[in-house]
């Protein structure tokens, strides 16, 4: 009986949600900056619509990220 390795782990499914979370988060802040601070004066700075859009904004910019860093590999 031979025993391999999995091919995904689980901890790197662990790890991989860890750093969606964080780069997402980063890039949220910043599309927050930039949007907040030089695209639209008009918004109040702590606008929880803006942070929210910003992050999801951050979020789908990350997704798609990682989803075209792994697929472009095949």
């Amino acid at each position: 009986m031979s025993t391999s390795n999995m091919e995904f782990s689980p901890i790197m499914f662990i790890i991989m949600g860890i750093a969606f979370v964080f780069i997402s988060y980063f890039m949220g802040m910043m599309i927050h900056s930039a949007w907040m601070y030089e695209d639209s004066p008009k918004l109040p700075r702590n606008s929880k619509k803006a942070w929210i859009l910003c992050m999801a904004a951050g979020a789908g910019v990350t997704g798609w990220m990682f989803a075209y860093g792994y697929y472009v590999n095949f």
